[in-house]
């Protein structure tokens, strides 16, 4: 039997198909192995994606002012606050002060020439629960080097705008188990409140001091938690204070009501165990909210055992620093305020001679007016904000 008639059986025309369809199956992969051994050896990705909250929005506002970057032709828009004085964005508006839109590459691949070599920029954006964005930066060759300097001069653009400003934080109303960021506040001094002599400067060691004291913490088997009390009547400085605290030592300020329909007893543990690093936990007036143990009105969710629970809690941050304020510290339950849950107690009070002079001497520097205004208003039983409204009629803003 010739070749062609083998070629001919049935049998062996069937096992031939089955082979060229099996080698078939296999070098299907390969265009697409060769593609990505290619990938792997002569080309660099750096890839960051939305849950990494500041570097993404890092990346992002830095290709919206990046030259290169605006010359693409389909972008993605988000609004950035422009404000920083206000706590909402609706106040922005209201106050003249809507946000602008910063423009990054859209969604989809775009390739482009920076700095004399070719980048391409792939963004992918996935809608499930919720939204997911991914960023991915690509170049010729294996080192990384271009791609890292591109992603820290983005950081250090952003750091560089938020180094004189101060994050303040308040519980996601989304959500309702994390935080949000409110708005940017200018950092403020710690001289620029004019407290009684050392009270600010004794604060600002101890917070120091705790800040650096985390192994003996941990040596004596202790939280690493610090608690304060500030109190007084109003308009002594006391949401002031954390705030320049706060500006000194870098950190974030977190502000939580216990009124907020979202803080309730179960998600006060939530809340406290996601306080974002390096922050200050702030309850102001915390005397308003409850009575005897009680809601003080239908707008408090939050039971006082669950509050004390969630302080006490172990899912609480480790290094968490918490400030309670109150204009009315007679009207505290005991128990909120023991040793433990709060380590030190710092009143505020009226203005002293000394605090006067301080604060003429602010607006205007003339030692011997400052005497005499002290000597005028002493024992006047006046709060320092009170004495700064009397001095900015008198001086106005700008000194003499």
């Amino acid at each position: 039997m010739n070749g062609t008639g083998l070629l001919s059986q049935p049998a062996l025309q069937a096992a031939l198909l089955a082979a060229a369809g099996a080698l078939a199956y296999w070098l299907k992969d390969v265009p697409g192995l060769v593609v990505s051994w290619a990938r792997r050896f002569f080309i660099s990705t750096l890839t960051v994606d939305s849950r990494d909250e500041f570097l993404f929005s890092a990346l992002v506002e830095y290709m919206d002012t990046h030259p290169r970057l605006r010359g693409v032709n389909q972008f993605t828009a988000r609004s950035v606050r422009r404000g920083t004085a206000y706590q909402s964005l609706d106040d922005d508006l209201r106050n003249g002060q809507p946000p602008r839109a910063y423009l990054s590459p859209g969604e989809g691949l775009h390739i482009l020439r920076l700095d004399g070599r070719w980048l391409w920029i792939r963004r992918d954006v996935q809608v499930a629960q919720a939204v997911f964005e991914k960023i991915s930066l690509s170049q010729f060759g294996r080192s990384p080097a271009r791609l890292q300097a591109f992603l820290q001069a983005a950081i250090d653009t952003r750091a560089a705008r938020e180094t004189d400003t101060l994050s303040v934080y308040i519980p996601n109303p989304f959500h309702g188990g994390d935080w949000m960021r409110a708005r940017l506040g200018s950092r403020r001094p710690l001289a620029s409140v004019v407290l009684k002599a050392g009270q600010g400067e004794a604060l600002l060691a101890d917070l120091e001091r705790f800040f650096d004291s985390r192994e003996r913490y941990a040596q004596l088997g202790i939280p690493w938690r610090r608690g304060y009390l500030l109190y007084g009547p109003p308009g002594t400085g006391k949401t002031s204070l954390v705030t320049a605290l706060a500006s000194e030592l870098h950190l974030n300020v977190c502000t939580l009501s216990l009124a907020s329909p979202i803080v309730t007893d179960e998600k006060i543990h939530t809340l406290l165990a996601s306080v974002p690093q390096r922050s200050l936990l702030l309850i102001e007036d915390v005397d308003a909210f409850f009575r005897e143990r009680d809601a003080a009105h239908a707008q408090v969710k939050l039971s006082f055992s669950g509050f004390l629970n969630a302080l006490d809690g172990v899912a609480t941050q480790e290094g968490t620093v918490l400030f309670m304020t109150t204009n009315h510290v007679e009207r505290l339950d005991p128990a909120l305020i023991r040793a433990g849950r709060i380590d030190e107690r710092v009143e505020l009070g009226y203005a002293d001679e000394e605090q006067l002079r301080r604060l003429y001497r602010k607006f205007h520097d003339d030692a011997a007016a400052a005497e005499a205004f002290a000597r005028e208003k002493a024992g006047q039983n006046l709060a320092p904000a009170a004495v700064q409204g009397e001095l900015m009629r008198r001086f106005g803003a700008t000194p003499p």
